[in-house]
């Protein structure tokens, strides 16, 4: 080869090269509109990301009913039955609590009355909560399918899928991923579904055509807690009542502020805050711990993500609570958990059993736990009828409220000084 040729070949590949390295730090913008393309797309490059989300509650949260394993419900046998048959139905919602059914009519969805307990094995006839029928293009399917048009009916994809979180994957794939994509560990992602409310307009209960990294508020109104009484959606005590309330909970808890606590206003009562902090602080440093993060640069607080594996098992946490409350209530001061937890060590309990407690009923039974970290005390439990801290999920669920009371206030409100023992000794 002689020596201009050779030139030549590397000056070709040192452009090339450039051009690939330019490509990666712009913005992809072709001049047609971006569109949903269904997560089958982003499957072919992001295969194992895609293997945990099939398997994933996401997935499974909408599908059609003769797809294999879908359906778990059954008909015939002791007990109420619906009104329609399984040859009535074209979707199905849910997976792990219950499931509902939705059939076809003159082109659009439509919900079938009943609705599958998958834990207590056995049918409800009031789905929806006992309301009316919903209109799922109202209702549903802004949360259960992706790329929705609300005029038509019509979208995309059924559950919950990759571009419900990362948005509009058109540009992304035609750029062999240098496209934009929304990659931000923000909770509002989490929140236009994890949130009860109303659109603004019309009649939806969802956040319509939300843009990802846009303030949610402004095109969602959510149902709001008053601290009075009790309705449908919120204990009276603050606590989520119903499905789908996590975000507005965790809003209100000190995860969202964490970054703001060590940002904003902080007295150095525990030494310099500085990059090191960030671990407990910051989404972006808890999600990422090898990689280096300024203080400047860091975005968020303790989000969803954070404790929430989004790309596969849900119900498996990325963290735990150790992960920074490793040295009792408060990480900064050396507190012992042995004056901390009445119950004995074969009990089990967890932080989340008392701190997170379940208020949620959910196929029959209390299963959800509350995203607003903090104790209910029996005292507060008993004055809305809610779950408290010490009667929820199986424990103590057969206690009298006063006599958890007086417990709780033996424990906890007598000095450090007696030991753990003694107080649960002296209490009535």
């Amino acid at each position: 080869m002689r020596a201009g040729t050779t030139v030549a070949a590397l000056v070709g590949i040192v452009v090339i090269a450039t051009v690939a390295f330019a490509l990666r730090h712009v913005e992809f913008a072709p001049d047609h509109a971006n569109a949903f393309i269904g997560s089958q797309a982003c499957g072919r490059c992001h295969a194992g990301i895609s293997d945990q989300w099939k398997a994933s509650l996401h997935h499974k949260m909408m599908r059609r009913t003769d797809e294999p394993g879908a359906v778990l419900a059954k008909w015939g046998g002791s007990g109420a039955q619906p009104a329609f048959s399984l040859d009535d139905t074209v979707w199905v919602v849910g997976s792990k609590w219950e499931q509902q059914f939705m059939g076809r009519d003159k082109g659009r969805d439509t919900m079938l009355g009943g609705a599958w307990s998958v834990g207590l094995k056995n049918w409800t006839m009031q789905g929806w909560d006992g309301w009316q029928a919903p209109v799922p293009e109202d209702r549903c399917h802004g949360c259960h399918v992706v790329g929705l048009d609300v005029k038509s009916g019509h979208f995309v994809e059924p559950g919950i899928g990759c571009e419900s979180c990362h948005g509009q994957g058109l540009w992304h794939a035609e750029a062999s991923g240098h496209g934009p994509v929304y990659a931000k560990l923000d909770s509002e992602v989490c929140g236009q579904c994890h949130t009860r409310g109303h659109a603004p307009t019309g009649p939806y209960f969802f956040p319509v055509n939300y843009e990802l990294g846009s303030p949610l508020d402004a095109s969602f109104s959510e149902v709001k807690a008053d601290f009075i009484q009790n309705s449908s959606q919120w204990w009276g005590n603050g606590r989520e009542r119903d499905r789908h309330q996590e975000y507005p909970a965790w809003r209100r808890g000190g995860h969202a502020d964490a970054l703001k606590v060590l940002t904003v206003g902080y007295d150095d009562r525990y030494g310099k805050a500085g990059p090191e902090c960030l671990r407990c602080h910051s989404a972006e440093a808890a999600v990422y711990p090898g990689r280096p993060l300024a203080m400047a640069d860091a975005k968020n607080g303790i989000t969803c993500v954070v404790c929430h594996n989004v790309h596969g098992a849900l119900e498996e946490t990325r963290s735990t609570c150790e992960s920074c409350h490793d040295q009792g209530p408060f990480h900064h001061q050396a507190v012992a958990l042995k004056d901390h937890v009445p119950c004995p060590t074969t009990a089990g309990v967890k932080c989340e059993n008392c701190h997170m407690p379940v208020t949620v009923k959910v196929g029959g039974q209390y299963h959800l736990h509350s995203h607003a970290p903090g104790i209910t005390s029996p005292e507060d439990g008993a004055k809305f009828e809610s779950p408290s801290s010490c009667a929820n999920g199986g424990c103590h669920n057969e206690t009298p409220g006063s006599k958890l009371q007086q417990d709780f206030e033996v424990f906890y409100r007598k000095p450090n000084s007696i030991d753990a023992e003694q107080r649960v000794q002296q209490a009535p």
